[in-house]
């Protein structure tokens, strides 16, 4: 039971930001209320500030990738939609994604694991996918998103 709330919880949340925003501004690039949106052929860099503690973080666009914490890129290739991050941080990085799909109103929430520190890591998907959303990042000590015991 607790599990179904869980989800019906996350379903309403990406609703909810889906309804808010489902293109990003063109006045502020690729971010909007600290989510940032990607569409196929997109790369950019990010920089997030905050501290290792588990609690989310600010996002800013970074224009130049060299001095960027995580440079993010989205591409389909060969009929798979691929998502690349690379962090460039001294932290494990967690965070949530959520898909628009063609033919389908809102974002769908989607799995992605957690990054290490200096890292890249490769999402794919075997379905076109019109919009990539990210959000809730935070930086962790440890794997798997458990901030480090004090």
């Amino acid at each position: 039971m607790n599990t179904r709330i869980a989800l019906l919880v996350a379903c309403l949340c990406w609703a909810a930001v889906a309804q808010q925003q489902t293109t990003p501004p063109s006045e502020t690039g690729h971010i909007a209320n600290n989510v940032v949106f990607m569409s196929s052929g997109d790369k950019f860099g990010v920089n997030l500030a905050g501290a290792a503690d588990g609690t989310a973080l600010s996002i800013t666009e970074e224009p130049n990738l060299k001095k960027a914490n995580l440079v993010l890129s989205f591409r389909q290739q060969k009929g798979m939609m691929l998502f690349t991050i690379e962090n460039r941080t001294e932290h494990w990085l967690i965070y949530e994604a959520g898909i628009k799909v063609p033919k389908r109103d809102g974002l769908y929430k989607t799995s992605v694991m957690p990054l290490g520190p200096r890292l890249s890591n490769i999402e794919s998907w075997p379905h076109p996918i019109d919009q990539l959303a990210l959000k809730n990042f935070s930086f962790t000590e440890k794997p798997g998103g458990k901030p480090a015991k004090k």
